[in-house]
């Protein structure tokens, strides 16, 4: 088996480790592992999430950026909550 790394806002992970505790997973590889067999046989669960990386933002700005997400009333505010976290964790909007 091999290891991977993954950076992730400290939210994030506090919310992992909820989930995993939750449902009772051994660790967070477990619940990583679930994750992963759930998309490989439902993979339209997704989609939407898989195109995101591929879009360069028209601006810098990270509250206009997470404005033009929230006008599309396809999300919910925890996710609003994790793009605006993330955005502001990211290199390419803080170099």
């Amino acid at each position: 088996m091999s290891t991977i790394s993954l950076s992730l806002p400290d939210k994030q992970i506090q919310k992992l480790d909820q989930i995993m505790e939750q449902f009772g997973f051994e660790n967070r590889s477990e619940l990583f592992r679930s994750i992963i067999r759930l998309i490989t046989h439902r993979p339209e669960i997704i989609s939407q999430a898989s195109i995101f990386p591929m879009i360069s933002p028209k601006t810098d700005s990270i509250p206009q950026i997470v404005d033009d997400f929230r006008k599309t009333k396809k999300y919910s505010d925890a996710f609003l909550q994790d793009l605006t976290e993330g955005l502001q964790d990211s290199s390419v909007f803080n170099p």
